[in-house]
């Protein structure tokens, strides 16, 4: 089995969409693609993604982030706007190749502990995928969140 077609397990669903940009990422050295699911969606693509410890990372340099414009009372509808369109064209230009980088760090892992071939695609095909799980309980986690806050400015 070669890389691509481990590439392929682990990326599970939309394979077809994801394979040929890892191989321009490799042709041409480039980082640079475009992903309209990471655009409309970003760090919930990233949770779909299984991208667990992006999605973490990110989540708290966007909470510090805010913290620092608070601080320095920065924070308005202005800034805040710029920020949005900031990540929304951040995720899509750069989504595709941050996935990239994932899979071939899991890839390379389940490689590493597995020797096995057949074990391999077993693994990386449970590990690899999508989880709709992740982004539909965070959603709720932040809806619930919001109506907490909400209630507490009353």
């Amino acid at each position: 089995m070669d890389k691509w077609e481990k590439y392929r397990i682990f990326v599970g669903k939309n394979a077809d969409y994801y394979i040929p940009r890892f191989k321009k990422f490799e042709e041409t050295q480039s980082v640079v693609s475009w992903n309209w699911a990471a655009f409309f969606f970003g760090l919930l693509w990233m949770l779909y993604r299984k991208m667990y410890l992006y999605s973490v990372i990110f989540t708290i340099a966007l909470f510090l982030f805010g913290l620092l414009l608070s601080v320095f009372n920065l924070y308005n509808n202005l800034v805040m706007l710029g920020v949005q369109i900031w990540l929304w064209v951040g995720f899509g230009v750069f989504g595709n190749y941050v996935y990239y980088t994932h899979v071939e760090k899991k890839v390379k892992d389940i490689e590493n502990r597995f020797p096995d071939p057949q074990m391999q695609a077993v693994i990386l095909e449970k590990e690899g995928g999508v989880s709709w799980i992740a982004p539909i309980v965070f959603f709720l986690i932040i809806f619930v969140l919001q109506i907490l806050a909400a209630s507490q400015m009353r």
